[in-house]
Formats: C-alpha cells, structure tokens, sequence
C-alpha cells in the first residue's frame, strides 16, 4: 500500500483548498483500503462537538450537517483519548452514536484515527465495512499515516481560513529572530517584480544585451553602496559588513560570467538574469545546510533588483516614502529591503521565509527591531490590520483584542522606563547587595556591541565571534586583513580582557566559499574538528591573534565545539609553535608578546566527564549554555515543531551547570557563562546561586543585568537555589525566582504578557 499511500499524500498536499483536498483524501482511501466508506470529522472547538466534513459512503447530505457533541459517540471518545480505535462489530460498544441524518446503518466495522498538530485534536479520520471484521495492522498504520498528513493542511488551511475573516483575531506561530515588542499597522511589501513574473525570450543583438547587463551592474552596485552608506551613518554601522556579501556575488566573476554565457547564447539580459538567478536559487535552497539556504534569499534579491533596473531602465531608484511607523511584514525580507525603509519608520519585522540567520535576522538584531521570521501565511490579508510582533517568543498576534493590546503597551512602556533606570548604572560596579562582586563582559562580532563607546559599561569581552570576518567575505581573509580586525576589537579594550573563540564553522554557520554539505551538520564537521584538520587555516589565525595582541597584552584564546583531550592537546601545540614564529619574527620590534591564556567551550556533554582530565590542560572554562542545552536535551531550538521542548532550565542542563562550577572550584580554574543563560533575568540569578560570577551576554542585556545583580543577595539567591534544586516538578525554579524579581519591582524584566485572550 505504499505507493497508494504516497499517491494520496501528494495529492492531498498539492490541493490548494481544504474541501478539495478532503474530498479527494476520502474518495482515494475508500479506493485504496477497500473499503465501504471514509469520512473526515473536524473539531469546532467554539461549538464543541465533532462536524461531518467530508465523505465517500455516507449520506453527501449530511456533509456540514451532521454533528457529534464532544466526548460522545466513538469520534468523540477516539479525540477523547487521542488514539486510534479498531472495533469489528461498533453498534456494540457503549459509545455507539448513531446518526439518522448520515444513514450509516448498513455499516458494522470501524476503523478511526484522530488527526492531531501539535498536540491539538483537529479532528478524527474514519473508514468502516459493511461486513463485521477486524481490521489489520497494516491498515491502522496506513490510516494514522494518512491522519497526520490530513493534520498540517487542516491546520494551515485553518489558520489562513480565519484570516479571511475581517473580524478574527489570534496568534500565529513563528521564530523569534531578533528580541522586543512592536506594536504597529501591517505594512505588506511586493516587488515590483518578481524571477517568476519574467517571460524568457532571445535576441539576435547579443552585444546590446551585454552592454544593458553592464550598465544595471553599475547601478545595482552603486544602490547598494548608498545603502550600506545609510547604515554607516546610523547606530547600526558595522552591519555594514552584510551588504558586502551582496557585492561580492555581484562581482563574482562565475555568477557574472554565467549570465553572460546566457547571453551569448541568444538570450535576452532579463531571461539571462533569471535563468542564472533560478539556477543558483535551485542549487542552494536544496541544501541541507541553513546558512547556505539563507544565500538562495540574497542571489534572489540580486536577480529581482537586476530585473527591476533592466525593465525599468530609465527609473531612478524609488525611495519609500511612509507616513508612519510601519511593522513591515513580506514573503521574504532582504537586508537591502530593510535599509531602504527610514529607521524611524521600521518598527517591527514579520517575514515569511527566512531563520534566525538570515540577513534580515541579523540586522534587526543589530538595530534593536523585534523580528518574528517563517511565519507561513497568505500575508496580502494582514495588510493594514493591527499587529503585535513579539520577537521574544515569536509570536505575531494578529488584531489584538483590546486587554492583550493594552498588555503589551504596558510592557512595551514599562521597558522603556526601565532601559531609562538601568542606564542609571552604566559606570557602576556590577555588585550585590551582600558585597558579591560580578564581571559582566560582552558578546561581541557582527553589531555595534563592538563598539569603544561599550567599553566603559562592560569588564571586557567574554566572547568575541572570529567567524564573522571569514563569513563576510568570498575567500579565507589573509593572516595581515585578521591582524588589522583582531587588532581593532583588542584596541578597544585596553587594559581588559578579550577573549577570542577560534574559527567556529559548521552546523548553522557556513562559509560561502567552503560550503559543507551534511545530513546533520550540528553533529558534523564544525568548530576544533575542522581547523584541527586545517592547521593552514587554524595556524594563520592563531598567528593574527598573536600579532594583534602586541603591547596591548589582552588577548586569552577559547577552542570551540571541544569533545575530547586530544583536542586540546594538538590545539596547544599549534598555539607553542604560532606564539615561537610570531616571537621570533618580532624579536627586533618593542614589545613582546605575551602567551594568551588558552580555554575550551564546555558546549559538549562529553566533557562533563572528563574535567577532572581537562582542568590541567587549560588555563580557563566557558561554557556554551545555548549548545550545551541543546545536545543534553537531543532538540534543535530552531526547529519550531520541537523549539517547546528547549529549556535551560530543565534539571538536567542546571544539575550540569552545577557540576561545571563546582569542578572549576575544586581545580582552581575561572569560569564564565556565554551562552543567552547569561543574559536572562532569572538565569543570571540561578546561576549568581549556583557560584558563578562571569558573564558574557549581547550588549542590549549589559545594562538590566548589571541592575539586577545590584539588587540581589548572594546568600538570599543561594537559599532559594537549595528549595528548588531537589525538586522534579517542571517549572518550579523559574517560578521562585520569578517572584523574588517580582518582590523588587522587576516583574516587568519577565517576558511574555498573558494572552489567554486571544487563544
């Protein structure tokens, strides 16, 4: 039956309307299982009770009128339960409902299975035989096969139906690309074109076309410029590295040279362009890859800016003009897109395609703009409708009843008078009020949070992301172009600490010119295990490292991704060999060069076991909450079908946390936290409990955790650790320390208004 399985599915996939896709779901199970009849039940949660709403056997009258209340008949008692039921004779079970209007009479067997998404009953599939049998188990599996594929159409053609509706208001789900509350009037954005719009057509005037492809190019290159210009000149000024991958792909010279090939071969400028684009959009949206996918977006929006200049030739570029503060929401959001709205006008961010790395991910970040990202709906229908973008937990509600509407505008003002309390401690010490003293140091890379004027705010740089400079670029940089960056970062934080993490590459974060394709790159070929099988690679940053650390003597080193001792045994000794080249080779220079401090990332549980062992090995620890949770708990956070079961404060990532402080006391070696564990209001204050006190977060955190932590006590926060620690209930820990935020006035610091009006 699996070819009739996968023939169904597809079908029913393909449908673009649920009543169609229903119908044909129903006839082709009667058809392939054999059977007398099929029918599809949904749920009508405001009505309770379960509506006939397709079928091949039953009454077609019946159809929309036919009902079964919630908890009776055996639909009801199969949502009930939430699992299948196979009875051979079902006018004998007690929870036997019949239903005059749908003449069922002539059937005895039944066979159902409840249609479930995401832990929600949508409805029950059902097949039954005039005859009285058992079905088999090969059919129970066809049915619950067919049940959750029928459960994600439902759910979309669901959530899009009450979209249609000018009245609904409710909550769609996506990921939480960039933090804060927006609250604004949907502003849809179309292209003006589109690589799918382009009819391809050939011309004998090859020479003509090359010239038109020519004259777009400089174009196209000089709109990027100025907007990579506007940035500049905003707070927002090293996302200025993103537009240079854009100009990259348009000075590539294969990318380039392929559209000329295509243009030679007879093609027109537009068709050459869109036949290139869709290739290459092809090739890298198959990838398994996230990073590499999110490069289909950029070749996209090259293509479509290219196609604009070349049907539009005479048109200068059009600026947007708004007469308000907008929440944009498009198909797909491009970085170009985002700097050609006026910051002043961007208050929040939806966009259909796209993950927490995309451009546009990455740029709201840098901005301070709440961002929700893949949120899979028909967006022409938000347009002019009131949202609310959530991007802590990334949810966009969509015309918010008026008590969620002024939930959030209660928290969105309570955070501005807040952000205005914490800037009052900017030059303080981070201290409690029992006299604990506390390190706050920043995550830095790709943002302003690399800035000098962060400097006098933070005790130095816990985290700084060397990968970025290799991501931005279409080649490995040179030893002298990681010198002059490395350089810049430790220039900026005289006399305190940086702490730069080697090439971490792999898993969510790829190189373009050094893609690596793999069926699960998060438990592949990334961070130490690449550059260890790179010494070329590894030996050339080590030595830029140590070269830009000359006079200013800052400079400490971590490894990431680390599994085994070996590890750092083969790491330290390429480290002796960079710092004896690098010193010999500067010997006649003033100034020597001091031997960084070489730590690990604790992200890996193998490591756990093995610190008694590493503890000699290495002069420091930090631990990588976000990577450390996610491989104890088996669950990729951005995934959104499991991103629920993430928790940092599950028993076991906490008992973990608790073991690593307490082996780095036993053996005497430093240790920080620079995972987002870091930066949470509860998590600073369990893990202050638990011992530790280094903390390395983004810089829009600095501020309110420095305010917490100086209205905290040390020996209060430990008490509380010790009711909870013990205890299994989920839930518990965050609660306690909720309240004791709420019992100093800063329950506003804990996300999430209630919505439970709007569900």
């Amino acid at each position: 039956m699996l070819k009739e399985l996968r023939e169904i599915v597809q079908q029913v996939t393909a449908s673009s309307d649920l009543n169609n896709a229903m119908k044909e779901l129903v006839q082709q199970t009667r058809y392939a299982m054999q059977v007398d009849c099929c029918s599809i039940y949904l749920r009508q949660e405001r009505k309770q009770n379960y509506l006939l709403a397709a079928t091949d056997g039953l009454a077609i009258s019946a159809v929309g009128r036919a009902k079964i209340p919630v908890g009776e008949g055996i639909v009801g008692l199969i949502g009930d339960r939430e699992e299948l039921i196979n009875l051979a004779d079902a006018r004998s079970h007690p929870k036997f409902k019949y239903l005059p209007e749908a003449r069922e009479d002539a059937f005895i067997s039944f066979l159902g299975a409840p249609i479930i998404h995401q832990r929600k009953t949508l409805g029950v599939l059902v097949v039954q035989q005039k005859q009285e049998r058992l079905f088999k188990e090969s059919e129970e599996s066809f049915l619950v096969t067919l049940a959750s594929q029928l459960a994600t159409v439902i759910a979309h053609a669901e959530a899009k139906g009450n979209l249609l509706s000018p009245n609904w208001h409710g909550i769609l789900r996506g990921l939480a690309g960039s933090p804060g509350v927006a609250i604004g009037r949907a502003w849809v954005w179309r292209p003006r074109i589109t690589l799918a719009q382009v009819k391809e057509r050939k011309a004998d005037d090859a020479q003509l076309q090359h010239a038109r492809l020519d004259k777009v190019l400089v174009q196209v290159e000089d709109e990027l410029n100025g907007l990579a210009l506007r940035f500049q000149e905003s707070q927002a000024s090293e996302s200025v590295a993103v537009f240079e991958v854009y100009q990259y792909i348009l000075k590539d010279p294969m990318f380039i040279g392929l559209i000329r090939d295509e243009i030679t071969r007879g093609w027109i400028a537009g068709s050459a362009v869109k036949r290139v684009c869709e290739q290459q959009i092809a090739q890298f949206g198959d990838m398994s890859d996230p990073y590499l996918r999110e490069r289909a977006a950029d070749i996209r929006d090259l293509g479509q800016r290219l196609l604009t200049r070349l049907i539009h030739e005479d048109e200068g570029m059009q600026t947007l003009t708004l007469d308000e503060p907008i929440i944009l929401v498009a198909d797909e959001i491009s970085a170009t897109l985002i700097a050609e709205i006026p910051p002043s006008k961007l208050k929040g961010i939806v966009s259909g395609k796209g993950s927490i790395n995309s451009h546009a991910a990455i740029l709201a970040r840098s901005m301070g703009i709440p961002a929700v990202m893949g949120i899979d709906h028909t967006f022409e229908l938000l347009e002019d409708r009131t949202l609310i973008v959530d991007g802590y937990n990334g949810d966009l509600l969509v015309e918010p009843v008026p008590s969620v509407l002024r939930e959030y505008r209660r928290l969105i003002a309570q955070e501005e008078q807040m952000d205005e309390l914490f800037a009052t401690t900017r030059l303080e010490k981070a201290v409690t009020l029992d006299g604990m003293s506390i390190s706050l140091l920043l995550n830095a890379g790709l943002s302003v949070e690399t800035d000098v004027s962060t400097n006098d705010a933070v005790d130095g740089i816990g985290l700084f992301r060397t990968e970025i400079p290799f991501m931005m670029r279409d080649r490995f940089p040179s030893e002298q172009e990681q010198v002059i960056c490395y350089r810049r970062v430790m220039a900026g934080y005289v006399g305190k600490p940086v702490c730069m993490r080697t090439l971490d590459v792999g898993g969510d974060k790829q190189l373009p010119y050094f893609p690596i394709v793999e069926e699960n790159p998060f438990l592949g070929w990334r961070g130490i295990r690449l550059t260890l099988d790179h010494p070329e690679i590894f030996l050339v940053q080590l030595k830029a490292m140590l070269r830009a650390s000359q006079g200013l003597d800052n400079l400490s080193i971590m490894l990431p991704m680390v599994t085994n001792l070996d590890e750092v045994r083969v790491a330290r000794r390429m480290l002796d060999r960079a710092w004896r080249e690098v010193s010999a080779e500067t010997a006649e220079q003033q100034g020597e060069i001091r031997y960084p401090s070489l730590g690990v990332m604790i992200e890996v549980p193998s490591l756990l076991y093995l610190l008694p062992e590493l503890a000699p090995l290495v002069d420091f620890w930090s631990v990588g909450t976000n990577d450390l949770t996610q491989y104890l708990l088996a669950v990729d956070r951005n995934n959104g079908r499991v991103a629920s079961v993430y928790d940092a404060f599950h028993p076991a990532v906490l008992r973990a946390l608790q073991q690593i402080i307490d082996a780095a006391d036993r053996y005497g070696k430093p240790v920080s936290i620079c995972g987002e564990l870091a930066g949470d209001p509860i998590g600073v204050l369990v893990l202050l409990a638990m011992g530790y006190r280094r903390f390395s977060m983004n810089n829009s955190n600095i501020m309110r955790i420095k305010y917490i932590v100086r209205q905290s006590r040390f020996d209060e926060l430990q008490k509380l650790l010790h009711e909870v620690l013990n205890q299994q209930q989920v839930g518990a820990i965050k609660e306690l320390f909720s309240r004791y935020l709420e019992e100093r006035g800063l329950g506003g610091l804990l996300r999430g208004p209630k919505t439970s009006a709007q569900r």
